[in-house]
């Protein structure tokens, strides 16, 4: 089954890259053709190629399938990166646990305008 938005998001993502899709074929390690069944077919890739290619243009597999409209999940910065991918990996118990501590922390950054949202 054809997925329009994958192949949409897999060519503004390439094309935002500056990249051929002979170019992404070759740092994706895969064929031209591939690229281009993608883009012209919606044709999705396997799940363990999906994820390289999220990683790749730094989105979710989420964002490329078109379950997500947040395009760059992925932090430019490293550690910010790292911090995301495993909090990704706690409970939604453990996560409530790290929110409300990340909370308290930085209590008066998020604080400073006087605001009473508990959104971080």
């Amino acid at each position: 089954m054809a997925n329009k938005v994958f192949s949409t998001r897999v060519r503004e993502l390439r094309e935002k890259a500056e990249l051929s899709m002979d170019q992404l074929a070759k740092q994706m390690g895969i064929t031209k053709s591939r690229v281009n069944m993608w883009e012209n077919n919606g044709t999705v890739p396997r799940m363990n190629v999906l994820v390289e290619l999220a990683k790749f243009f730094r989105v979710t597999t989420d964002y490329l399938l078109g379950n997500d409209d947040v395009s760059n999940l992925s932090p430019n910065n490293t550690r910010l990166s790292t911090l995301q991918r495993n909090l990704g990996k706690l409970s939604d118990a453990d996560l409530e646990k790290a929110e409300g501590m990340l909370k308290a922390v930085f209590m008066e950054i998020f604080n400073e305008d006087g605001d009473e949202d508990d959104d971080i």
